[in-house]
């Protein structure tokens, strides 16, 4: 009789684990996901705000007689060393477009 009861509670037990585990594991799966892609958007806005704050320097503070891609390409040498230092991989084409979007921003916000 023992060995019964503990049979079928063995069963439920491992019935409940069944479902359980076919409810549960996709809920967490997706939940990994949705974490993920924030932590990828909040990296690329990190990202974003280094490129940003290394044009204004570089503008700021490089000597008039660099212009152009001299200047990009000081930016571009510090801004790699930046994100390296803090693990961020971004790729080249994804820099490019930051940083032409920094300086427009910054260009808009002269003529304001």
């Amino acid at each position: 009789m023992d060995k019964l009861v503990f049979n079928i509670l063995l069963a439920l037990v491992v019935a409940i684990a069944g479902i359980i585990a076919k409810n549960v594991l996709p809920f967490l799966k997706a939940k990994k996901e949705e974490a993920l892609a924030k932590l990828r958007e909040t990296k690329f806005a990190f990202a974003a705000d280094i490129i940003d704050a290394v044009v204004r320097a570089v503008e700021q503070t490089v000597s008039e007689e660099l212009h152009g891609d001299d200047k990009k390409n000081l930016a571009i040498k510090y801004i790699q060393e930046l994100l390296t230092q803090n693990g961020i991989a971004i790729t080249a084409e994804q820099l490019d477009v930051l940083i032409e979007s920094a300086v427009q921003a910054m260009n808009e916000a002269k003529i304001e």
